[in-house]
């Protein structure tokens, strides 16, 4: 599955002809000769801004701002014109990632003996934090979660919403489904996930700290139906050897809860995890501590990685259009001004 990101860069304007500003002289050479005679000619003066000109003395101040007003009009879109023939244009730096995605199911054992303390609080609480961890380096995928107990139950869909599939890690209950490890029916649930994925690489990741031991699924047969999809297992097994602290709850006649603390051996079957991995060409890992387990997940994040094609698109758009428009704007709002309020005023432009 190819996956396309187009994300906005940076956006710039630059003159393709800046050559052209030097025409900016004119307007300005026209404005101080303006400004520096002062001549009258048959009465009628050349700048109707001269204090020299009688009418523009009896107007009242309103009406001589406007006549600068008007006066300003034609140098503002001579400015516009120049802008114009240096041909403005706008540079939109836009990058398109392309990336092969790869979707991932996550399997998580939630059985009681999760809860054990040889991982610091327990084995639950640390899993959560390095799939956590996992989820957020994984920006380019697809994820997933299953849970298994007993039972298993697919939590999410493949997915690319890390908000709502965080949400779901952080809210990973043991005891929530029935008593037992079904390695197989975990397994199963995760592999019937990605069945009608069309993703160039499909892995599940399972995590367990028991043996399978209840169930109507191997977990052998449930490798081969992964091989057969092209489904890579990675299976991580955590836990000590020895034996570890587990607690445990009783409840009395009223229903009020005591929690109890029990040791109880190692279960898990490293053999079987082997197995499972081997067959659909994986590889599988054994965490004794929560360094481990960190360490064990980097590497599988690494071995697994998204292959991603950067390529920046460059678009340019001319936009002289607009300043022309306006300049034309200007000097039709100059002619029109100068048929009515110039003429009230008696001011007219000669050279």
């Amino acid at each position: 599955m190819v996956r396309s990101l187009h994300k906005d860069g940076n956006v710039m304007w630059k003159l393709d002809n800046p050559q052209a500003l030097i025409l900016l002289t004119l307007p300005i050479a026209l404005l101080l000769y303006l400004l520096l005679k002062r001549r009258a000619t048959r009465g009628n003066f050349l700048l109707p801004l001269s204090t020299l000109n009688p009418e523009l003395k009896r107007m009242t101040r309103k009406t001589r701002n406007r006549m600068r007003l008007i006066f300003g009009l034609p140098m503002l879109s001579l400015l516009l014109l120049v802008l114009v023939m240096a041909e403005p244009v706008f540079i939109q730096f836009r990058t398109e990632r392309k990336s092969s995605g790869i979707d991932i199911v996550l399997a998580v054992d939630v059985s009681e003996s999760m809860e054990a303390t040889d991982f610091l609080p327990n084995r639950m609480v640390v899993s959560q934090k390095v799939i956590r961890d996992f989820i957020r380096r994984r920006t380019e995928d697809r994820i997933g979660l299953v849970i298994f107990g007993g039972e298993a139950v697919s939590k999410v869909p493949l997915t690319t919403d890390f908000d709502f599939l965080l949400e779901q890690v952080d809210n990973l209950k043991m005891r929530e489904l029935k008593q037992g490890t079904a390695i197989g029916m975990g397994l199963l649930s995760a592999v019937n996930r990605l069945r009608q994925s069309t993703a160039k690489s499909k892995v599940v990741v399972l995590l367990t700290d028991g043996d399978n031991n209840v169930g109507a699924v191997n977990p052998t047969t449930a490798a081969h139906l992964a091989k057969q999809e092209g489904i890579k297992v990675y299976t991580i097994g955590i836990g000590k050897k020895d034996r570890v602290l587990v607690p445990i709850y009783a409840y009395d006649m009223d229903g009020n809860k005591t929690q109890l603390i029990t040791q109880v051996p190692s279960y898990l079957n490293p053999e079987l995890l082997k197995e499972v991995a081997l067959t659909t060409g994986g590889k599988t890992y054994l965490a004794r501590d929560p360094a481990m387990l960190t360490d064990i997940l980097r590497e599988i994040d690494a071995q697994e990685k998204t292959m991603v094609r950067v390529k920046t698109k460059t678009e340019i758009q001319d936009v002289y259009f607009w300043p022309a428009v306006a300049a034309m704007f200007l000097l039709f709002m100059f002619h029109l001004l100068m048929n009515t309020i110039g003429r009230q005023g008696k001011i007219v432009f000669s050279v």
